[in-house]
């Protein structure tokens, strides 16, 4: 007797639709009942017209009136699979969306190693071609190119040495001499007069600039040697704004200008350094503000499909076409008048610009003369899958760097078949995005993270021993036990918890983290 046929429905006829599509016309054992999408010129949707694939707009009619025994959500979208949950047969497999995204997400990286293959193939030809062509005179190019880049190199390392050496040795004298104008200014060595406090006051301004500068070249100095390192965590991009904002409100106020953010009320989070990110929002609020004679700065931040868009707009000089491009290069302070005002060093935004790109984002500017400026910069977005992966890799690695320890933890449905009965499969998907939640302010503050699968929630725990995670472990039941009260489903729900430490338990751990990546 035969193997029996799978009878599957692809929801979604994009790139991933498309994958799965190749993936399955061959396989005897799998049969596409469908392909659905309601963009007619979705590319897998002429691929299936091509293979005499049935196709649709809804998938309403195909998921009742064909015989299947799957569905697979290649969409990646929450809401999609809330409603397929809620439109398919009870005898119809749900396949999980982040097993969907998984499956694209290795389709890419098979293609991403095919062009690169081929882009290497095609570097390795035309280098032969010049070898057989010109190999005398390619060797004598290569090594005086090579002695050339050695020299830049050697120059490049002493500049830096020297501005480190430099700046460090002019931060202490500065930072002593900055705290004794403030104990005077304080009257903690006796009191002073107005004409006293005035010059006090532009003495401690004057210190402040040189310590900017100090703080740019440095900044600019690792950066170009590549000794920033990007601590990247989940963070919270709006309150990071807002954060910036209130930083900033006094100043603005004093120059009559108007400080307002536009930000989702929901919140928008991203995977980014947070630091460096205030660093950014911070250079270029300032920016703003040295330009900016009348009128409004506002800070903004955006959630698109497929990135994170942020901005600081003013009303401020502006700057022509032409020097648009000058804006990001270091030292130049485009718009800078002399006499008295505002003074910069002309590295916060080459700074700003360095910082965005290791996030693998964008930065550009727009502007016109008398009307104002504006700031434009992305993060990426990252999937779900994705960014566990990210986590992962990044607490082992952590670990194996300090001698230290991560710890992962598994909370999944214990009684998933008998809380199906009891609960419909759209409301144990909710509880568990609820579930998601809860863990996710947990541990907001600590640098854990949670993600969630179909029916399970995984936390990592960066620098945190068995014991730690034992002790976590029990503040994590309280804080679900109680969000399952509240919704009651505590005696309809029961939830297990496991948990493994790397590196004592590497070998438990190793397979745990294979049966959640799906491997």
């Amino acid at each position: 007797m035969g193997k029996k046929e799978i009878h599957i429905l692809i929801v979604g006829a994009g790139r991933a639709g498309c994958a799965l599509i190749g993936m399955f016309k061959d396989d005897p054992s799998v049969k596409i009942a469908g392909i659905v999408d309601k963009d007619d010129k979705a590319p897998g949707l002429k691929l299936a017209a091509k293979l005499k694939i049935p196709t649709a707009d809804t998938w309403k009619e195909l998921i009742t009136s064909s015989p299947l025994d799957e569905v697979i959500n290649a969409t990646g979208s929450d809401d999609v699979h809330e409603e397929l949950l809620k439109s398919k047969p009870q005898s119809v497999v749900m396949v999980s969306g982040v097993m969907a995204k998984t499956l694209w997400f290795l389709v890419k990286e098979y293609e991403t190693v095919e062009r690169k293959i081929k882009e290497a193939q095609e570097d390795v030809e035309a280098h032969e071609w010049g070898v057989a062509k010109t190999n005398e005179a390619i060797k004598l190019l290569y090594k005086e190119l090579e002695e050339k880049n050695k020299e830049l190199q050697e120059l490049d390392r002493l500049k830096s040495d020297f501005i480190s050496t430099v700046s460090h040795e002019l931060r202490t004298p500065l930072a002593i001499t900055k705290e004794g104008i403030t104990l005077i200014q304080d009257g903690i060595l006796g009191e002073i007069n107005e004409k006293q406090a005035k010059v006090l006051v532009t003495a401690r301004d004057s210190i402040d600039r040189p310590a900017r500068l100090i703080t740019g070249l440095l900044d600019i100095s690792r950066i170009e040697a590549g000794n920033i390192e990007i601590k990247k965590s989940m963070i919270s991009v709006t309150k990071v704004a807002e954060q910036v904002a209130s930083f900033f409100e006094t100043k603005a106020a004093d120059r009559g200008l108007e400080l307002r953010v536009n930000v989702p009320e929901a919140g928008v989070d991203a995977y980014a350094d947070n630091d460096r990110i205030i660093q950014v929002f911070t250079n270029l609020v300032g920016n703003a503000l040295k330009f900016t004679d009348a009128g409004s700065i506002e800070i903004s931040v955006e959630e698109k499909e497929d990135e994170i868009e942020c901005s600081v707009a003013d009303t401020g000089k502006g700057v022509t076409e032409e020097d648009i491009p000058k804006m990001f290069v270091k030292f130049q302070q485009i718009g800078r008048v002399h006499g008295d005002g505002e003074r910069g060093t002309g590295l916060g935004l080459s700074i700003a610009r360095s910082i965005i790109e290791m996030h693998e984002g964008k930065i550009w500017v727009e502007s016109e003369i008398d009307k104002g400026t504006k700031f434009i910069f992305t993060l990426p977005k990252y999937a779900e899958d994705v960014l566990l992966k990210e986590y992962i890799d990044g607490g082992i690695a952590e670990a194996k760097k300090n001698n230290g320890k991560m710890s992962l933890m598994i909370v999944s449905i214990a009684n998933f078949d008998k809380a199906k009965e009891l609960v419909s499969e759209e409301n144990i998907y909710s509880a568990l995005r609820g579930v998601e939640n809860v863990l996710k302010e947990s541990f907001n503050h600590s640098g854990g993270a949670a993600l969630k699968d179909s029916h399970e929630c995984i936390v990592i725990l960066p620098n945190s021993s068995k014991q730690d995670a034992l002790s976590a472990e029990g503040r994590l039941k309280q804080a679900v036990d109680d969000y399952l009260v509240r919704e009651k489903l505590a005696d309809k729900i029961k939830l297990k918890f496991r948990c493994v430490t790397y590196p004592d338990e590497a070998s438990d751990a190793e397979e745990l983290i294979k049966e959640i990546m799906g491997k």
